[in-house]
């Protein structure tokens, strides 16, 4: 299942992962989501995200993490800009006291996307 990109904030809805705080399951399809559902971060609506194509998660060498407390994925290319992250960030060389920006989190508990 293709994952789909909020272009308001980065945010990336992954169908293997849905929005379980915004009542989406696990393994719901993006086609599958009503309407009326909105990015979890900023609010943008579902018609305005966009497909992450092929070619551009092919060109990214960078590692994902998910955040295990709600399913947020930090994408580097992306960063966390309402966070203070600029894009091109590696997980790494994010302070540790950065906390996931959808449920406060710490940093320490994200892992590796696989």
């Amino acid at each position: 299942m293709k994952k789909y990109l909020c272009p308001g904030c980065g945010y990336i809805y992954d169908p293997a992962l849905g929005d379980p705080e915004g009542g989406i399951a696990p393994g719901t399809a993006f086609e599958d989501i009503p309407d009326t559902w909105v990015c979890p971060l900023c609010g943008v609506t579902k018609a305005e995200f966009e497909i992450v194509a092929d070619e551009k998660q092919e060109a990214s060498n960078t590692t994902q993490y998910i955040c295990t407390g709600c399913g947020y994925v930090y994408d580097p290319v992306q960063g966390d800009p309402d966070g203070g992250i600029a894009p091109g960030t590696a997980f790494e060389d994010i302070p540790d006291d950065w906390v996931c920006p959808l449920c406060g989190v710490t940093k320490a508990e994200f892992e590796v996307v696989k």
